[in-house]
């Protein structure tokens, strides 16, 4: 854990990067969320907007994590409350270029409130803005995490078959097209973070919905498919022991 008197401005960016790396480890969210609030500070008092708001979103995401291991709305109201602050902080400041992402986490408060009409207006408008965000020119896959999202709202909108055929033609531009490819090579641990995802996402919505019967046999394949990109192989490196993942794999295959 790091302190307010070991940041520095040298320093700064290789702390950003752990500590967005701790949020993803299941058993240090509370370290990554106490160092997120410390950069956070450290970044307002020296004028760093850009990373001010992302901060904020990095806040959100450990809320998310919470949310999405425990299903306590405190930690719903948590995210709801950090990303609304990054909204006004983004008006505040101007920063249009980051609305894209804004959007998307937006999107992610109106799932877990089930209101998937306004949901799916969000990722449309992230899809749309994506080409703007600061990070997308060296990670242009950014918009497929939101294509992904947008699906899922289809399917609880009642449009079963056509989210699944775009499901499975998504899952594959993960693996060929071009800036699926590029990410893959760039960074694996994203990259089979966001792809994996999609498929749990999927598997776990369909089952919600009542369909397990309907789709049991696709269902244990999605999930088959999962679990092979968080199996990578020993010559490449990643940042994540993908531990989120596999619990929600495990959650989805007990309903089975």
């Amino acid at each position: 854990m790091i302190t307010k008197e070991t940041i520095n401005v040298l320093n700064f960016p290789e702390l950003r990067m752990a500590t967005s790396r701790k949020r993803e480890d299941a058993v240090r969210q509370e370290e990554a969320l106490a160092d997120t609030k410390l950069l956070r500070e450290f970044a307002m008092e020296n004028g760093l907007k850009d990373e001010v708001f992302e901060l904020f979103l990095e806040e959100a995401l450990i809320h998310q994590h919470y949310y999405m291991d425990t299903h306590d709305d405190i930690h719903l109201v948590g995210m709801k409350q950090v990303v609304r602050q990054a909204e006004t902080y983004l008006k505040a400041n101007d920063l249009t270029h980051w609305e894209s992402r804004l959007a998307r986490f937006l999107g992610r408060i109106s799932d877990y409130e089930q209101k998937y009409h306004i949901a799916a207006d969000f990722y449309k408008e992230a899809t749309t803005k994506v080409h703007i965000d600061p990070k997308y020119p060296n990670n242009r896959a950014m918009g497929f995490e939101y294509e992904g999202f947008l699906i899922i709202d289809e399917l609880h909108l009642g449009n079963t078959e056509q989210a699944i055929l775009m499901a499975e033609k998504l899952y594959q531009n993960y693996d060929k097209a071009d800036e699926g490819r590029q990410l893959k090579e760039k960074d694996y641990t994203t990259w089979a973070i966001w792809r994996s995802g999609l498929l749990i996402n999927l598997c776990r919505t369909l089952i919600k919905l009542g369909k397990l019967e309907t789709y049991k046999e696709k269902i244990s394949e999605w999930l088959r498919l999962a679990e092979n990109d968080l199996q990578p192989a020993e010559n490449i490196k990643t940042w994540s022991d993908f531990g989120f993942r596999k619990n929600e794999i495990a959650k989805i295959r007990e309903s089975l």
